[in-house]
């Protein structure tokens, strides 16, 4: 369960990259926000993520099909 106020993504062009809309809900306790938190077009809560693995910071689990693998010779 993620410890985070999560998305509902209505109306919103960057949900499929947001940490808080694809992440996975807990099935009992989870918060929302009431409307999503977008004014003039832009989110001041938008976290990105991978759309395929949902790791942040540009981190990809070895499994993710966009990994990219650096061999430095």
């Amino acid at each position: 369960m993620p410890d985070i106020t999560m998305c509902n993504g209505n109306y919103c062009e960057l949900r499929e990259t947001c940490y808080r809309y694809k992440a996975n809900p807990s099935q009992y306790m989870q918060s929302y926000f009431c409307e999503t938190p977008i004014k003039d077009g832009k989110c001041d809560h938008y976290w990105e993520c991978c759309p395929n693995c949902l790791l942040i910071n540009g981190n990809h689990k070895m499994s993710c099909p966009t990994q990219k693998i650096q061999i430095n010779l």
